[in-house]
């Protein structure tokens, strides 16, 4: 007899232009369809979103097109919530996955995984517009409490969870997120000397990213180094507070605001810093910290949250309220010598490489089997 599927809730695929959660959604989501397995998967998602088209080609796998990019936010989230589980009972899903946090309080008799990235929309309010916070507070709270398994990426998050959600330890499990090695491998050579030495720091414009901070510790070493630059790749988010002082500071000598990238622009831009800086004050992963060390780049980082966890032993370490600290940090990679510096990189590599995604992929459908028995 032939195995009820999977529901895969595709809402994160109403952007063209992915970033954060969407991204590493699409590569969990992907990995698994393209995994063998026994069990089919019915995709609800938008296949204008890179790569989720060809999900409808692959073995074992239906996928249902849903317009997310033609939807409002609104729109979608009461999809999700009275649409989705009806849709998936009627091609008789008997488990849903929901990889982005918001998830439906009705369950239509199916079990539910919801993938919870952090709490800051919880524990730091005054990071994030209101109307952000009663979304979350409405239409993602509810149905994570009522699923079967709350899956998180990071120990750090998962104590959290148990801790402001009370919910029982079983029913929280920490799978980590993995990094595409293929898109983020170094390249063997490099023909460009013209480009200037840079820092470079990625995901920056939202109060947590701590960018103000590190413009400042930059200035400092700008002073030292005329010719190093500050590069950032990020752009503004609706539902984050806004900084008022940061886009004065951008407006700093040697400064270089990218936007968004794409993973190929972004791998390209990891490959030739001379240092990869991410301050944050509070990270449930952070995976720009494995790109980076993918990409064969050396990182400093802070020393608050996940980010030692994620880190391991390879990035430098630095106090990210203390400008002092972070540029020291900084300064002390950039003087690094060849050899260290050519050692510290293949140390990062093989960390790196642990955080596979397959890995992650094979984690979930153990677990969804483990809800199902």
């Amino acid at each position: 007899m032939s195995l009820r599927p999977l529901a895969f809730n595709g809402r994160f695929s109403g952007t063209a232009q992915p970033t954060g959660t969407q991204t590493v959604a699409f590569h969990l989501f992907d990995t698994i369809i393209r995994t063998k397995r026994e069990r089919p998967v019915v995709a609800f998602a938008d296949p204008r979103f890179p790569g989720v088209e060809e999900w409808a080609r692959l073995p074992g796998t239906t996928l249902v097109p849903i317009p997310f990019q033609d939807w409002s936010r609104a729109r979608a989230q009461l999809w999700e919530q009275f649409v989705f589980p009806q849709l998936a009972r009627r091609h008789d899903c008997v488990l849903a996955h929901h990889p982005i946090v918001t998830c439906p309080f009705w369950k239509a008799g199916m079990k539910s995984v919801v993938t919870l990235h952090d709490l800051n929309f919880y524990r730091h309010p005054e990071w994030f517009s209101f109307a952000f916070r009663m979304v979350l507070q409405f239409f993602a709270l509810p149905g994570i409490r009522r699923a079967d398994c709350v899956a998180t990426i990071s120990d750090y998050v998962r104590a959290h969870i148990l801790e402001y959600l009370h919910l029982p330890p079983e029913k929280v499990v920490r799978i980590y997120n993995g990094v595409k090695s293929s898109t983020f491998a170094p390249e063997i050579t490099s023909t460009d000397v013209t480009r200037p030495p840079y820092i470079l720091c990625v995901g920056s414009l939202q109060p947590h990213k701590n960018l103000p901070r590190l413009i400042r510790a930059y200035r400092q070493l700008r002073a030292e180094q005329p010719d190093l630059e500050l590069w950032v790749v990020g752009r503004p988010q609706a539902q984050f507070s806004k900084l008022p002082e940061l886009t004065e500071l951008l407006q700093s000598p040697g400064i270089k605001l990218l936007g968004y990238l794409s993973e190929a622009d972004l791998a390209a831009a990891y490959r030739h810093a001379r240092v990869f800086c991410f301050p944050s004050l509070d990270e449930g992963f952070g995976l720009p910290l494995l790109e980076a060390m993918q990409a064969g780049t050396l990182v400093v980082t802070s020393q608050a949250s996940c980010l030692p966890e994620i880190g391991g032993p390879v990035c430098g370490y630095v106090d990210p309220y203390s400008e002092a600290s972070l540029a020291d940090g900084l300064r002390q990679m950039l003087r690094l010598p060849e050899e260290e510096r050519a050692r510290r990189i293949e140390e990062g590599r093989h960390w790196a490489h642990q955080f596979s995604w397959q890995r992650a992929a094979n984690e979930y459908l153990a677990l969804f089997e483990e809800i199902l028995s």
